[in-house]
């Protein structure tokens, strides 16, 4: 079990591993994108502009005359290349020095409208828009001309490079982070499955004992009558008497499992109906006050509710059958049992007391586990099979109601219940 653990482990790991990879992978991507866009956006935006300057032929002056437009306004980032219609760049004295670092570029016709990213000889990187300007230009310079407009992007280049080496560094910082928190989480996570499985496996393996034990009587008792067929059924009351009391053993503890199981994968439902409190408990509880006397034995209750409860009335009904036959079972004779049902803190609550044999302070968390049995060969003796109080937690939690176990001085058990209080605004009829 433990290597599938371990397994189950590992696989929850690597699996939050690589989420955290996917997402970081794809998040740094998007953010590295988008930076890179903006910086070569706002480029792409200036060579537009210079493209829309330079095919105007003509401008207004503020006297109204028309002139025409010889060149584009001066920017000291953008050159132009002016070829001519051999593809020869004629403007080599215009550019003095600059051309030694356009030497490398040539015109390309097929590049014509596209802005694109050159790279010289020497690794500088420009973006470049080709242009065919129309014969009808009034420019001389420029008419029936390709012009090809280039800004050096150096610098952006190097933005981009460094904001990627930053952003690298950061993801990997992080996903080295999220190493330390997926193995965290992966020991977290775990936890309830670990705790989940191990109550699994703990009961399967009690119900498969409890399931045995009758099982096995029951076949013993069934051999044993076998080998005696023509004995009278009164002269074996012994063995058909043990039989059927672990018959009806195995009936209640079946029962008991298929309401676990149902329980556990929400299959049942809480109904609740609105419910003359007083009246209620004092129906349930009416039938222990003679079972108490045949077995001399005190039960006394005081009920001091009024009003109606919207609870579901055969989940109570069996929570405090549960309460009172364990009460009944762990008393001896001469034992005092008692029943108390009040209002307090705007809650109703209920308390089960007995001065029978009690439950270790130690104990007293572990009683609502299932199967859990303090003293199992005297449950043995009462038929108990560890399940009651198991039923009895999940109805209270059920009802959002809590519930407490302490000790009765000077002993005994004393269980008190505690439930909300909810107002019904129709009146019962």
């Amino acid at each position: 079990m433990k290597v599938v653990n371990h397994k189950q482990q590992i696989r929850l790991f690597l699996t939050e591993l690589i989420s955290f990879a996917v997402i970081f992978l794809s998040l740094g991507t998007i953010v590295y994108l988008s930076f890179q866009h903006e910086i070569y956006r706002n480029v792409d935006q200036g060579l537009e502009m210079k493209r829309s300057q330079l095919l105007l032929r003509q401008f207004k002056t503020k006297a109204g005359h028309v002139q025409h437009k010889d060149s584009p306004p001066p920017d000291f980032r953008i050159n132009f290349l002016i070829y001519n219609n051999k593809g020869k760049v004629i403007n080599t004295q215009m550019l003095g020095d600059t051309y030694d670092l356009l030497t490398g570029i040539k015109l390309n016709r097929g590049q014509k409208g596209k802005i694109v990213s050159l790279t010289t000889a020497d690794g500088s990187k420009f973006r470049s828009l080709l242009v065919k300007v129309p014969a009808s230009n009034g420019s001389t310079m420029y008419a029936g001309r390709y012009v090809q407009i280039i800004q050096n992007i150096d610098s952006e280049d190097q933005a981009v490079q460094s904001f990627r080496n930053v952003l690298i560094l950061t993801m990997l910082f992080f996903w080295l982070l999220s190493i330390l928190l997926s193995y965290l989480l992966s020991r977290w996570n775990m936890r309830p499955i670990l705790k989940s499985w191990q109550q699994q496996q703990d009961f399967v393996a009690n119900a498969a004992h409890e399931l045995r034990t009758p099982l096995t009587i029951i076949q013993s008792k069934m051999e044993l009558l076998l080998t005696k067929p023509n004995d009278k059924i009164i002269n074996q009351m012994e063995p058909i008497a043990l039989s059927l009391s672990e018959t009806r053993r195995l009936n209640q503890l079946t029962r008991d499992l298929l309401m676990l199981a149902r329980s556990d994968s929400n299959m049942t439902q809480v109904i609740r109906q609105p419910t003359p409190m007083a009246d209620f408990l004092q129906q349930v509880i009416a039938p222990y006050s003679e079972i108490a006397a045949s077995q001399d034995k005190t039960f006394t209750a005081q009920i001091d509710l009024t009003g109606a409860q919207m609870v579901d009335q055969k989940q109570i009904h069996q929570l405090l059958v549960i309460l009172l036959d364990n009460a009944l079972k762990y008393t001896q004779t001469g034992d005092q049992i008692g029943f108390k049902a009040y209002v307090r803190n705007n809650r109703w609550q209920v308390e089960v007391v007995d001065t029978g044999i009690g439950i270790a302070p130690e104990n007293r968390k572990a009683v609502f586990e299932r199967f859990y049995r303090e003293d199992k060969s005297r449950s043995r003796q009462t038929g108990g099979n560890g399940l009651g109080l198991a039923i009895a937690k999940w109805i209270i939690d059920s009802h959002q109601g809590t519930v407490k176990v302490l000790g009765n001085e000077p002993q005994g058990s004393r269980f008190v219940l505690s439930f909300p209080i909810e107002h019904i605004k129709k009146e019962l009829h």
